[in-house]
């Protein structure tokens, strides 16, 4: 076999293909690398999952004075305690007709602590608690005010709980 007619002098090799190839190969190698370690975060914090019974508690002889009671059903706990040195880790918010209101649930006259399943706890929204002290908040009126109550997780900004409580 002749092999100078095999192989002529004109005739190109195959390496700039196959070096292409390599080349787009370890480009998209390295952008899928590069790309899940920029975008990967880790696990998410996420707020705690719970169902509650919001109803409404009595309505005080005083003007636009209320409570709210709150049952716990299920899911998760629901922390309303100050960590020391720290924040409350639910915030409660009570609106009436686009008037929000924040509740401080950590107070001593709510003391609402930590919530498990099953707990029942009565929060005071507006008037004076059980200890005469005096609480500010939304002024309700017996038969005719609708108060929408968030809970909302303070670490992650996220939701727990929306309920309208017809007083």
């Amino acid at each position: 076999m002749d092999f100078k007619k095999l192989f002529r002098k004109d005739e190109k090799a195959v390496s700039p293909v196959i070096g292409v190839i390599l080349m787009v190969a370890i480009t998209v190698i390295l952008a899928a690398a590069i790309g899940s370690s920029v975008f990967s975060k880790g696990t998410a914090e996420s707020a705690p999952q719970a169902n509650f019974n919001i109803k409404a508690g009595e309505v005080g002889s005083d003007a636009g004075a209320s409570k709210i009671t709150i049952e716990h059903l299920g899911g998760d706990d629901v922390h309303f305690e100050v960590p020391s040195g720290g924040t409350s880790a639910t915030k409660i918010v009570a609106a009436v007709n686009g008037v929000a209101y924040t509740i401080d649930a950590a107070d001593a006259s709510n003391e609402l602590g930590t919530m498990k399943v099953g707990d029942t706890k009565t929060l005071t929204l507006n008037g004076k608690d059980s200890s005469s002290t005096p609480v500010t908040g939304p002024t309700v009126t017996a038969g005719t005010t609708t108060v929408n109550i968030k809970f909302i997780d303070v670490q992650t900004n996220q939701l727990i709980a929306d309920k309208n409580v017809r007083f």
